[in-house]
């Protein structure tokens, strides 16, 4: 591993090691961030199915915005090496969690759950499938904030199911029964491993163990879930109903989305649910397969007894229909989701730089993508003009499936650099900076040499900045000790007289004449609203520090006069 990746992220160390991509803490210098790169590894860049499960991952993070998912900040190519680069999280698992402190009161348990089944929500509103939800995958930041993380198997919800040499993918411990019959993941799923986490929080152990993944998946399978009031009599039925319907073994009886668990979640510690009654589930067996045994199939029980080699044979016969049976199901599965005999389930990003947002849509919906119309970003731009594209994510020349929503980066505009105006005369160089759309503040300061001139900008020379938008600079310029009156403010409007002492940092005090005296001849002829005389006047020596003021004479109009 170079010291670099990506030409931007400077690797750390190492962190993680995975089956088939390590992980590292790296420095991003250009947002000043440690971030954690997720590195596919060498061996597995020639493996079709390894690379596409990582492209998979790239491609479904990216849609997920959620305080409670791992952000993911970019995704890459740097040579032979694939990447994905992600938020790091100081701390550590929930698995750690449960380990060193045991069963989690169920208050904070309740609390926990609720964090992860909104980010599970925001996956599933994505049509995002997490398909390895464990205790193992959820980070805990130091302030206690809940993390999902590690959607390295996700899927979204119409793409093909890959697996890695036959392989079932999630951990058996967390794994729904239906995927243990090799049914599809779906939604429901997810819901039962985020049970069997709940599980875990209130007791501090998975509900099945056995010497072996078989055995556990049976118990998935068939085995009943032990009751948590059995293990804490302090646990409010309302909790563990929501153990039962998180985890019942068919999906009939499970919750139908994730939005229904969190509804509960969020009311099962109401005193209004304190007397609720505990829910009971007859689970039915949906396929005949379960509980179908090969002496059954064989014949009627009171027939003579088949010789050991005959049963040989049958249960061989048997094997190589099913085999076969699978096989064909797999070849239509595989038409079916357009990998053989159909249209290409993949297409390429197009590259959208310079063109207009609604040109972009239009363009993607050619290649059938959309436009993440919530994750526009704006950033000025030395090049690009504004309201044109400067990138997208994913990238030019990427495939992805079709239906993924592209992120654009779009130019707010051209961004101009900062001179110096050092040295300069502080009223030209206030006009110029005016001509920038700059809120000009002027600051006089005592000196020796150069009065009038510019001796600091608040700004520093070559900042960049939008002309379009206001700014904000302070000047500071050099001043005698001994001053005038800057101008003759006499017959000035009050607003610009006030705006002009403002700028040149002198205090001013108003003051209203009185003009119930007038006749009305003196009246008509008398403007409101400008300076009439000053104090100091015109031409009156005056030292500048913080206690002088100019004294600003005016007339207004009163109610009492004509």
């Amino acid at each position: 591993m170079s010291e670099y990746i990506g030409n931007r992220y400077r690797i750390v160390k190492l962190i993680g090691r995975g089956g088939m991509a390590d992980v590292y803490l790296a420095y991003d210098p250009i947002l000043k961030r440690e971030v954690a790169v997720k590195v596919l590894k060498s061996d597995m860049a020639d493996d079709d199915t390894a690379l596409e499960r990582f492209k998979r991952e790239a491609g479904a993070v990216t849609q997920l915005s959620h305080p409670n998912i791992v952000d993911v900040y970019d995704v890459g190519d740097d040579g032979d090496k694939h990447y994905i680069v992600m938020e790091y999280i100081k701390g550590y698992t929930l698995k750690q969690l449960i380990r060193k402190r045991g069963p989690i009161p169920y208050k904070e348990a309740v609390w926990m759950m609720k964090q992860l089944a909104g980010a599970l929500m925001e996956a599933h509103r994505n049509n995002v499938i997490h398909r390895d939800v464990k205790s193992q995958n959820v980070l805990i930041k130091d302030d206690g904030t809940i993390k999902l993380s590690d959607f390295g198997i996700a899927l979204a919800n119409n793409a093909m199911q890959i697996t890695h040499k036959d392989s079932v993918l999630g951990s058996v411990h967390y794994l729904a029964p239906e995927l243990s019959k090799g049914k599809q993941a779906t939604m429901q799923s997810d819901i039962y491993s985020l049970g069997i986490v709940f599980y875990e929080l209130l007791t501090g152990d998975v509900p099945y163990k056995a010497e072996n993944p078989v055995q556990v998946a049976l118990m998935h399978i068939k085995g009943e879930i032990p009751s948590v009031r059995s293990f804490d009599p302090g646990i409010p039925q309302s909790v563990e109903n929501i153990v039962v319907k998180a985890t019942a073994k068919n999906p009939a009886n499970r919750y139908k989305n994730i939005a229904l668990m969190l509804q509960d979640l969020n009311e099962c510690l109401k005193k209004e649910h304190r007397n609720d009654p505990a829910v009971s589930f007859d689970e039915k067996k949906t396929e005949e397969n379960e509980s179908v045994h090969i002496s059954r199939l064989a014949g009627n029980k009171k027939k003579t007894k088949k010789t050991s080699r005959q049963r040989k044979l049958f249960n061989a016969a048997f094997l190589a229909c099913v085999s076969l049976l699978s096989i064909l199901i797999i070849v239509l599965i595989l038409f079916l989701t357009g990998i053989i005999g159909g249209k290409e389930k993949f297409v390429t990003v197009p590259d959208l730089r310079n063109y207009t947002v609604q040109e972009a849509k239009d363009i993607l919906a050619q290649k059938k993508l959309e436009v993440d119309d919530s994750r526009i970003t704006w950033i000025l731009s030395d090049s690009i003009e504004k309201d044109r594209i400067i990138s997208s994510n994913p990238a030019a020349n990427q495939e992805v499936e079709i239906g993924t929503k592209v992120k654009l980066t779009v130019s707010s505009g051209l961004y101009s650099v900062l001179g110096n105006y050092v040295g300069m005369d502080y009223e030209s160089a206030r006009d110029e900076l005016k001509s920038l759309n700059f809120n000009v503040k002027l600051v006089p300061v005592e000196t020796e040499a150069d009065p009038g001139k510019v001796i600091e900008q608040s700004v520093d020379p070559g900042t960049k900045f939008d002309a379009s938008s206001n700014n904000e600079i302070t000047i500071k310029y050099g001043i005698e000790n001994k001053q005038v009156i800057l101008a003759d403010l006499i017959g000035w409007d009050l607003s610009r007289a006030m705006e002009y002492l403002d700028e040149n940092n002198v205090g001013y005090i108003l003051s209203e004449e009185d003009r119930s005296f007038f006749t009305p001849e003196e009246l008509a002829n008398s403007d409101v609203n400008k300076v009439v005389k000053t104090s100091p006047e015109l031409g009156t020596t005056f030292e500048i520090d913080d206690d002088f003021r100019v004294t600003i004479y005016y007339y207004t109009v009163r109610e009492e006069e004509p």
